[in-house]
């Protein structure tokens, strides 16, 4: 197994499950604890995030295209819910134009981490959430 970390980019618009599109294992326990400092860097208006997946980690202010106003799980659906706001910048007015004209558009996690052989996913950090056209999960 190779133990070096990548990124790791995900797609999500429906139930945190087992094994998404990519074929990769999520589990609750290894998600969730992430979901503490993101709601930091919420409450200081600072989660942001691009129109489609870069290849890197960090975000770039140039590329940015919303920014994310909340996050929460739900234990009885089992997903993690958010509130992205469309911002007025080059990225953002890309995205608004392509929802105003009913082009589905879906949220993905963007982070670190490593997948094991039995592909299950070992989440390092979690960076931002990325608008994005094809979704990991359904």
């Amino acid at each position: 197994m190779d133990n070096k970390v990548l990124l790791i980019l995900e797609r999500s618009s429906t139930n945190l499950t087992v094994e998404n599109n990519n074929k990769r294992i999520y589990e609750e326990k290894e998600y969730l604890p992430h979901l503490d400092y993101l709601k930091k860097k919420i409450a200081e208006n600072r989660l942001m995030g691009e129109l489609d997946h870069p290849d890197k980690f960090e975000v770039s202010l140039d590329k940015v295209s919303h920014i994310i106003e909340s996050l929460d799980y739900d234990s009885k659906s089992r997903q993690i819910k958010g509130r992205v706001r469309v911002l007025d910048t080059p990225s953002g007015k890309i995205a608004r134009s392509l929802i105003d004209s009913n082009v589905p558009i879906s949220i993905s996690s963007r982070a670190a981490g490593t997948v094991s052989e039995s592909k299950k996913v070992n989440i390092k950090r979690i960076f931002t959430y990325d608008l994005v056209a094809d979704p990991g999960f359904n």
